[in-house]
């Protein structure tokens, strides 16, 4: 009886730290690509961001992610080939940030 109530905490300890995976559906009114090649991903604090060619048309579109939200399809009306991005490597970084450096300031001649 024992082995069966350590088997029984094992296995509901194992089930509850399974990990999940969210589904984002968009709603019907949002005219989402039904067949559509993935070009790149960025992000920055609050959304990330998806540019996608849909194949029906050959144009880019840019869909808008916020916590697991679809916030915003963006048609841009841009077309593209899809030849030209199949089998490519997406190479880059997820909203790079630079300081700002101050060029240095040219010296001045005071004492003459």
């Amino acid at each position: 009886m024992k082995k069966y109530f350590i088997a029984g905490f094992i296995g509901l300890a194992m089930c509850s730290c399974s990990i999940t995976q969210t589904v984002v559906e968009a709603p019907s009114r949002i005219n989402m690509p039904k067949n559509a090649l993935f070009i790149s991903q960025s992000g920055t604090e609050s959304n990330v961001l998806q540019t996608l060619i849909d194949l029906e048309n050959n144009e880019m579109v840019v869909l808008t992610y916020n916590h697991a939200n679809l916030m915003n399809v963006t048609r841009t009306g841009i077309f593209l080939n899809p030849k030209d991005y199949r089998h490519s490597v997406v190479k880059g970084t997820d909203a790079p940030f630079e300081e700002e450096v101050e060029p240095p300031k040219p010296a001045t001649d005071e004492g003459k």
